[in-house]
C-alpha cells in the first residue's frame, strides 16, 4: 500500500489523537472511519458490497480445478487475506475476468483481475479454437491446391526413369487469413480491448488494467500496433509461427501529469548515470496522449516501459509460500542492489523498493519457477520499476509504504513531522533488507494488518531475522535492518558482502 502526499496531510492531522491507527496499511494511509466494520480479530474492513464475494489476482489450477487469489467483500473472511475455493462447478474453459462462478459446494465468487502472468482459461480456449480454424482452412487450401495437380497421361522414354528420385514432399505452408479474419483473430489471440493510445494508434491496449496502488494510474498491457494493417500487433499475419514474434510493452496511464514527469525524469537520470542499474528499459512518455477512448484522450499522460511476465510478489504467491532459494535468491537480491546503485549514485532515494516493484523479463516459464524449489534455474531476468517516488536525496518524501518505511520515519510520523522528514540513503537500504526477508522466508516481516508504525516504534522492538536459512544472507539483511540507520551498510558495502563475494560470481556479473 502506498499512502500520497495528499493523504498525508490527514494522517499527520489526525496523529496527535490516534497515534496508534497512523501507521496501518488500510486503503485510506490508515484513518479508519466509523463506516467501517469490524470483525473477530479487531482489523477494519470495508462495509461489504451487494454480490458474491470478489477474488482478485487469482490463478486457475487445472489439476485441481480451484481458484486462488486474494479475497474481498468475504461475509467471514477479512479483505486481502489469500484463498483457494473448492473445486469450480463452471465450465472450466469458461472462466474469465469478470465472472461469477460456483463451486461444487455451491459457494459464488466473482473473478476480478487474473494474477501477472496467470493463463485465463477462456483466453486459452478462444487461442485455440483460433488455431483450430486456421488449421482447418489450411487443410482445405491445401486439398483444393492439389485437386488441381492432374496426374500426367504422358507415357516416358523407359531411359528417363532411370535413377530419378523423387523430390521430397514440401512442407504446408500455413495459409494467412484475409484482412477482416486478421483483425478477428488478432483481437481474440491477444485478448485486444480495440482501445489505442498514441498518435495515429500507435499502441494496442489488451487485457484488464492493473490499478497502481493507492495512485491514480492504470497499467496496461499493449501492443505495438502494424502500420500497414491498424488493429493488428505488428509482426502478427494469422499464423501461429508470427505469434512469438510479437513484441508486447506495458503502459502506465494517469492523469497526474506532475508525477507523471517527474518518473519520466528519474528514468532518464538514473539510466544516464554512472550505474545504469537493473531497470526496465523506457521507451516512451507521451503528455496529453490521443486515444479513442475519450476519457483518456488528451487526459492522460503515457509512459510505455518494457514489459514484463510477472513480479516477484506474484512468484512468491503462486509458490504458496515457499520462498526463493539458491541462484534465483541471489539472482533477485542483486538485482534489487544493482538498482538501488543506480539511485544513490545519481543523488537520489527511492523510497518504495519491494517485491511488487522487481518484474521478470523476458522468462515465461512461471510454471517452471514455481516449481524449481532449490533455485537451480536462477532469475536472471529481474528488473526494478514504478520510479515516480524517487526523490533526491536530503529531501522530504511524497509517499511512503508502511511495511518498506524504516523506524526513524516511522517516528516521524507518530510525532506529526512526516512532511518535515529528510530523506538518507539508509531509508532504502532498510527497505532493501525487509525485501530479502521477504524473498528468503516466503513471507513479509509484518503480518498483514499489523500496526507496523506502533510496533516499529515500541521500546522492546528487536529485529529477528532467525528465520532466514543462509547464514551470510541472514548476516546482510540484519546489517540492513540494524535500528540505528548509521550502522546500515551502504550499497557499495552491501554488493561487498560475503554473501556475494563467496559464490565466486559476485553481483556485478549477473
Amino acid at each position: 500500500m502506498r499512502v500520497s502526499e495528499a493523504v498525508l496531510t490527514a494522517v499527520i492531522s489526525v496523529v496527535c489523537i490516534h497515534s496508534a491507527a497512523a501507521f496501518a496499511p488500510t486503503p485510506a494511509a490508515g484513518i479508519i472511519s466509523s463506516s467501517r466494520r469490524q470483525d473477530s480479530s479487531n482489523l477494519f474492513c470495508p462495509p461489504l458490497q451487494a454480490g458474491p464475494p470478489i477474488i482478485n489476482s487469482w490463478r486457475y489450477d487445472s489439476s485441481k480445478g480451484v481458484i486462488s487469489g486474494v479475497v474481498s467483500n468475504h461475509p467471514t473472511i477479512s479483505d486481502g487475506e489469500q484463498i483457494t475455493t473448492s473445486p469450480i462447478k463452471s465450465d472450466p474453459s469458461a472462466i474469465n475476468e469478470n465472472l461469477v462462478v460456483q463451486t461444487k459446494s455451491g459457494s459464488k465468487y466473482k473473478l476480478s483481475n487474473a494474477a501477472w502472468g496467470a493463463s485465463i482459461p477462456a483466453v486459452v480456449e478462444a487461442q485455440k479454437k483460433a488455431k483450430e480454424v486456421a488449421a482447418a482452412a489450411n487443410k482445405k487450401a491445401q486439398k483444393q491446391q492439389t485437386s488441381r495437380k492432374a496426374p500426367s497421361r504422358q507415357i516416358q522414354p523407359a531411359a528417363a526413369a532411370v535413377a530419378v528420385k523423387p523430390k521430397p514432399a514440401a512442407k504446408p505452408v500455413e495459409q494467412k487469413p484475409a484482412p477482416a479474419q486478421l483483425l478477428k483473430l488478432a483481437k481474440s489471440t491477444f485478448s485486444l480491448t480495440g482501445t489505442t493510445v498514441g498518435r495515429n494508434g500507435k499502441y494496442l491496449l489488451a487485457g484488464k488494467p492493473q490499478q497502481s496502488s493507492g495512485r491514480q494510474a492504470q497499467i496496461w498491457e499493449a501492443y505495438e500496433s502494424d502500420p500497414n494493417q491498424p488493429g493488428v500487433p505488428s509482426g502478427y499475419d494469422g499464423t501461429n509461427a508470427s505469434i512469438s514474434k510479437v513484441k508486447r510493452v506495458t503502459i502506465k496511464l494517469s492523469p497526474d501529469i506532475d508525477r507523471m514527469r517527474l518518473e519520466d525524469s528519474n528514468y532518464n537520470r538514473v539510466q544516464s548515470g554512472l550505474f545504469s542499474g537493473r531497470f526496465v528499459n523506457k521507451i516512451e512518455y507521451i503528455p496529453g496522449v490521443p486515444s479513442s477512448d475519450r476519457k483518456v484522450d488528451g487526459q492522460c499522460t503515457a509512459l510505455v516501459i518494457e514489459a514484463g511476465e510477472y513480479d516477484l510478489k506474484a512468484l512468491l504467491s503462486a509458490r504458496k509460500g515457499m520462498p526463493l532459494r539458491g541462484r534465483a535468491l541471489r539472482d533477485a537480491a542483486a538485482s534489487a542492489g544493482q538498482c538501488i546503485q543506480a539511485v544513490h549514485s545519481s543523488n537520489l532515494v527511492w523510497t518504495d523498493l519491494k517485491t511488487e516493484n522487481f518484474i521478470v523479463i523476458g522468462n515465461n516459464n512461471l510454471n517452471e519457477e514455481v516449481n524449481d524449489m532449490e533455485g537451480k534455474m536462477g532469475l536472471p531476468g529481474v528488473k526494478g520499476i514504478d520510479l515516480e517516488s524517487v526523490i533526491p536525496v536530503r529531501n522530504n518524501p511524497i509517499d511512503y509504504t508502511p511495511e518498506a518505511a524504516p523506524p526513524e520515519f516511522a517516528r516521524a510520523l507518530l510525532a506529526g513531522e512526516a512532511r518535515e522528514f529528510v530523506l538518507d540513503y539508509s531509508y532504502d537500504m532498510w527497505s532493501l533488507g525487509m525485501m530479502l526477508y521477504e524473498l528468503s522466508t516466503g513471507s513479509p516481516y509484518f503480518k498483514k494488518g499489523s500496526n507496523v508504525a506502533k510496533t516499529v516504534c515500541s521500546d522492546n522492538f528487536t529485529v529477528d531475522v532467525s528465520s532466514v536459512p543462509d547464514a551470510k544472507l541472514r548476516d546482510l539483511i540484519e546489517n540492513c535492518l540494524s535500528l540505528d540507520p548509521r550502522k546500515r551498510p551502504d550499497i557499495t558495502g552491501f554488493l561487498l558482502h560475503p554473501y556475494f563475494i563467496t559464490t565466486g560470481i559476485g553481483p556485478f556479473s549477473f
